[in-house]
């Protein structure tokens, strides 16, 4: 199955590291979510299909009640 959504970890100097792909944008946050609580940092959710680019800010992620995995 194609996967339109790719989720990259940004790298403390800016680089992107590919961390995974995902069906759609709710999968991919789900996905960052699980990411983020063995990886902490800001992910970059890119649309192959758009070339949209969406920031996850980790500190966001931390902040907001029950944004736990799921």
């Amino acid at each position: 199955m194609f996967s339109p959504l790719d989720i990259f970890r940004v790298e403390t100097d800016g680089h992107l590291v590919w961390r995974s792909a995902a069906e759609d944008l709710r999968t991919a946050q789900r996905r960052i979510r699980i990411l983020m609580a063995s990886e902490p940092a800001d992910y970059v959710i890119y649309s192959q299909e758009t070339g949209e680019k969406t920031v996850v800010r980790a500190e966001i992620q931390r902040a907001q009640p029950g944004s736990s995995a799921h």
